[in-house]
């Protein structure tokens, strides 16, 4: 027993609102995250360390993104939006791996654009599934399908 196109369709959707929604995370705790520590300083010695915990935040990121990214990238093969999000998660990992090497200027700049290509990624490809009449009818082809 297969599984049904149209429940391969909403896990799609679903996907990218999850890869979305995990993105948007990061976006945020890395705009609030230096907010909250300047107006309540003392809650430093309770952070976890910075170092590994932002690699597996991104490691993470990473994976969930990929997870919700793919399924409707295997659809609609926009090179464009491949290109973002490759991008995107160039930028987060280059950030988590760099350690103290990058200013906090650059670093709070790279992960705050790498994490809004991954968003803008995720929403551009599930407008694509939604656009798609494949994923409304599984006998017609993508007529939004690009392969170049």
């Amino acid at each position: 027993m297969g599984v049904a196109p149209k429940s391969i369709a909403r896990l799609h959707s679903h996907a990218d609102v999850a890869g979305a929604t995990a993105s948007t995370v990061c976006l945020i705790h890395c705009l609030l995250t230096p907010v909250v520590i300047s107006l309540f300083p003392s809650i430093i010695r309770y952070l976890p360390g910075e170092t590994d915990f932002h690699r597996l935040l991104a490691v993470g990121i990473v994976l969930f993104g990929l997870a919700g990214f793919l399924p409707g990238y295997l659809v609609h093969r926009r090179k464009s939006l491949l290109a973002l999000i490759t991008t995107g998660i160039a930028l987060i990992l280059i950030v988590a791996w760099s350690g103290d090497g990058l200013n906090r200027a650059l670093e709070f700049t790279l992960n705050i654009t790498g994490s809004a290509m991954l968003v803008t990624a995720h929403l551009l490809n599930r407008s694509f599934c939604r656009q798609c009449h494949s994923c409304k009818d599984d006998t017609a082809p993508c007529h939004t399908t690009q392969i170049t």
